[in-house]
């Protein structure tokens, strides 16, 4: 029964995200497709009478163990914003194909198990097996993804400015949380896998960072994103004004930006973004719900011109956070706009 539940909770929470369109890692997908398969081939597992049926289920089980590792891995890497060549990526999926054929040839070859058996009890069905050199493989691409995204984390934590620690130790204690499970399930025999329930709960807690880095990408944003987004500066912050992330010419705007870290609040001294932006930002958010978008305003720094606006962000009709649009109008008339008081 238990596997019944865990199987229609990863279904749930695939409708879920989902709902979040285009916006969402597609390796999160992935996982959680992953995990569902899994969940459901535990559970044709415990229900299983006969051995050819159980060898299908178990097999079918697998591709949490194979495919969710790498995934993993992708995920961390694109939350610590390490791009991957596509040929490694190509190579790292391909290896987990072959080590999965080789499941596949359970019960014809014994090149992953050399024997199965089954056993029926109470609890449900079960299999006992002898492992083949092929098993040694794949416990060798669990140890590798963990030390990778251990590496992986310990490199990103230090880049505090363009990483968010919050969700890298996050990250890191679900995977740790997963292979302890795992190690503990090897080392402790228990007529019940205790992998679906684990792989469920590290889904449950991977939303909260995924969904939320989501959210706040500027790149992602359809209140804020338009055709010319190079050219633009954007900044984003959360309900609670925390500094969430920004584009790319942002930092070049506003240099002190690239001290910043994520996740926490807007340092309160200094900068060009305190001078300038930062008090009709507070007012912003002080009027509450009155204003979607704030009147367009500019202001001058050096020989340059730039005009800003300040906007919210919604997801449904739940406010999430603020977004700041800073654009160079420097050849632009502004006296046709009736901006040129408002430059200082």
């Amino acid at each position: 029964m238990i596997y019944l539940i865990c199987f229609s909770v990863a279904l749930l929470l695939l409708v879920y995200i989902m709902t979040y369109g285009r916006i969402i890692d597609y390796n999160l997908m992935l996982l959680i497709v992953v995990v569902a398969v899994s969940n459901g081939g535990y559970y044709a597992l415990s229900v299983s009478r006969s051995l050819p049926e159980a060898i299908l289920a178990n097999t079918i089980s697998y591709v949490l163990g194979i495919f969710s590792p790498m995934l993993m891995f992708f995920i961390v890497c694109g939350v610590c914003k390490i791009q991957l060549p596509n040929s490694v990526i190509a190579i790292m999926t391909l290896v987990q194909i072959l080590i999965y054929a080789s499941v596949c040839t359970t019960g014809r070859l014994d090149i992953f198990y050399k024997t199965v058996q089954l056993h029926l009890n109470e609890s449900g069905s079960y299999l006992t097996k002898t492992y083949g050199p092929m098993h040694t493989v794949y416990l060798i691409s669990l140890a590798f993804y963990t030390l990778a995204n251990i590496a992986v984390a310990v490199y990103s934590i230090r880049r505090r400015t363009a990483v968010s620690r919050i969700n890298v130790d996050i990250l890191l204690f679900v995977d740790l949380f997963s292979i302890g499970v795992y190690v503990n399930e090897r080392m402790v025999k228990t007529p019940v896998e205790l992998m679906p329930v684990a792989s469920t709960i590290t889904l449950v807690i991977m939303l909260i960072p995924l969904v939320k880095v989501a959210i706040f990408s500027p790149y992602n944003n359809v209140e804020i994103v338009d055709t010319e987004f190079n050219n633009k500066g954007y900044l984003v912050f959360s309900k609670q004004l925390k500094f969430m992330g920004c584009s790319e010419y942002a930092k070049t705007l506003f240099p002190e930006i690239t001290e910043w870290e994520l996740e926490k609040d807007i340092p309160g001294n200094g900068g060009r973004f305190n001078t300038y932006l930062n008090p009709d930002f507070m007012e912003f958010v002080k009027d509450g719900g009155k204003l979607e978008k704030s009147p367009f305003r500019v202001f001058k720094y050096n020989d340059n011109v730039y005009g800003y606006e300040i906007g919210k962000i919604y997801r449904g009709s739940s406010l999430k956070g603020y977004y700041i649009r800073v654009i160079d109008v420097t050849d632009v008339n502004v006296e046709d706009f009736g901006l040129l008081k408002e430059v200082t």
